[in-house]
């Protein structure tokens, strides 16, 4: 079967084993991967996610949509046929093994293109937003970086989930122009302006609630700065660097909680808990139609250096799939 294999500086297509299920595994037959910052960065050598088997090749991909092709002796309530996804390394490839406590249903009314963008958006914003931020209803939620398929999910999963106001940033103020739709109040260009005044100015002085960090660096200093006494900042990404210079008298005058989170060291148990909660609190919205996938582009398999060179060269607006 095809798959992508990670080299130095690129994937490689390569003809790969089939897929050997465990006895609580499902095969799914993998019609569209999302393509995702973390994969870049496994090139560039700066990140490494966890390989399904590590004697095996090192497969991209972390995300997928799909049908279940075969179900484990110990799986219960999935069937041959239905629809998934799931957030699973080594998804670039035509045929993945996923533990079935992964496994999220594809509602009716989205095609699975689409779907291949939503596992990473919707455990990572789900995660950051109500399981280390403690969202409430009526929030100001202040979003480092808006524009990226996780930062658009996260504004609008944000409202869906009773937020106030939302105010997001960018530092393309072209893209903030039509970010509205997804939910952002208030857009911040941060070549421009400065996160902390605006945040402040639009809050009477208050700050957010809950800032969820997708930049690092430099800019989440200012975060911190834009967030009310007794608020949580959640670190979930370092587009900006992952080094920070940060104001600790501020931090400790403002009493923010600075949470730092990711899926990298967690259990295969604690993926399945988040991946429950999405089921739950989720999912019915995209079923609705509330939430949607963000996909800016999809391109053909056979085109995945082409998807790697846009996503890289900064013009998408949300996700870029991969279509099998």
């Amino acid at each position: 079967m095809r798959g992508l294999v990670v080299g130095k500086g690129g994937w490689t297509h390569a003809e790969l084993p089939e897929p050997t299920p465990r006895a609580h595994d499902v095969v799914v037959q993998v019609h569209a991967a999302g393509l995702n910052r973390a994969d870049l960065d496994e090139l560039s050598g700066t990140y490494q996610g966890k390989r399904l088997d590590p004697s095996g090749p090192n497969v991209a991909g972390a995300e997928l949509a799909g049908v279940v092709e075969r179900v484990g002796a110990a799986v219960p309530g999935v069937s041959v046929g239905d629809r998934v996804m799931a957030m699973v390394n080594g998804a670039f490839a035509e045929r993945v093994a996923v533990d079935h406590r992964l496994l999220l249903p594809v509602p009716a009314a989205v095609d699975l293109t689409d779907a291949a963008a939503l596992p990473v958006v919707c455990m990572t914003a789900y995660d950051a937003l109500a399981t280390q931020g403690h969202l409430r209803e009526g929030d100001v939620v202040l979003l480092l970086g808006v524009t990226s398929g996780v930062g658009l999910f996260t504004a609008a999963l944000a409202r869906y989930l009773g937020a106030g106001l939302v105010v997001g940033t960018s530092r393309s103020a072209e893209k903030l122009a039509r970010v509205g739709v997804h939910g952002v109040g208030v857009g911040i260009d941060t070549t421009a302006q400065d996160v902390a005044d605006i945040v402040l100015a639009h809050t009477s002085g208050r700050g957010a609630d809950v800032t969820v960090d997708h930049v690092g660096g430099d800019l989440t200093d200012r975060g911190i700065a834009a967030t009310r006494i007794g608020g949580r900042v959640v670190q979930v990404g370092r587009l900006a660097g992952d080094q920070a210079v940060l104001d600790l008298d501020r931090l400790a005058y403002r009493r923010v909680s600075l949470v730092g989170t990711t899926f990298r060291t967690r259990t295969p148990e604690e993926h399945a808990e988040v991946a429950t909660r999405v089921r739950t609190h989720v999912l019915p919205g995209i079923a609705s139609g509330d939430l949607r996938a963000p996909v800016d582009r999809a391109f053909p398999f056979d085109r995945a250096d082409d998807a790697r060179a846009y996503l890289s060269g900064d013009a998408s607006l949300g996700k870029v799939v991969l279509a099998l």
